[in-house]
């Protein structure tokens, strides 16, 4: 795999702050190349994951589809609002009771 020259437009502030950031992790400049390729490669999913997965040693080289996770993923028998909202209202009826007890003791 060979390596590309380009050139990029970024705010001023964010290349300074990232120079600042390669700077201190590297200790000097020559490395902002590198810095950039990682920070590329972190922003691609197929790349982060790819990393992930030699860093854990997993030995793979076909990831799942979007779709292919979508459908694998476990079905749940609740929807979430309905779990929250009963969460709510029954948070609300011992607030609703303390009120009550404070009421009637003060």
């Amino acid at each position: 795999m060979g390596v590309v020259k380009t050139t990029i437009v970024i705010d001023e502030e964010t290349w300074n702050e990232f120079k600042k950031t390669v700077s201190s992790r590297y200790g000097s400049l020559r490395m902002t190349s590198l810095a950039v390729e990682e920070a590329i490669k972190c922003f691609n999913a197929v790349e982060l994951l790819k990393g992930f997965s030699d860093a854990m040693g997993f030995v793979t080289s076909v990831y799942p589809s979007v779709r292919e996770v979508q459908e694998r993923r476990p079905k749940l028998g609740t929807s979430a609002g309905e779990e929250v909202r009963g969460m709510r209202d029954e948070r609300q009826a011992r607030l609703s009771g303390l009120k009550r007890h404070c009421e009637e003791v003060c």
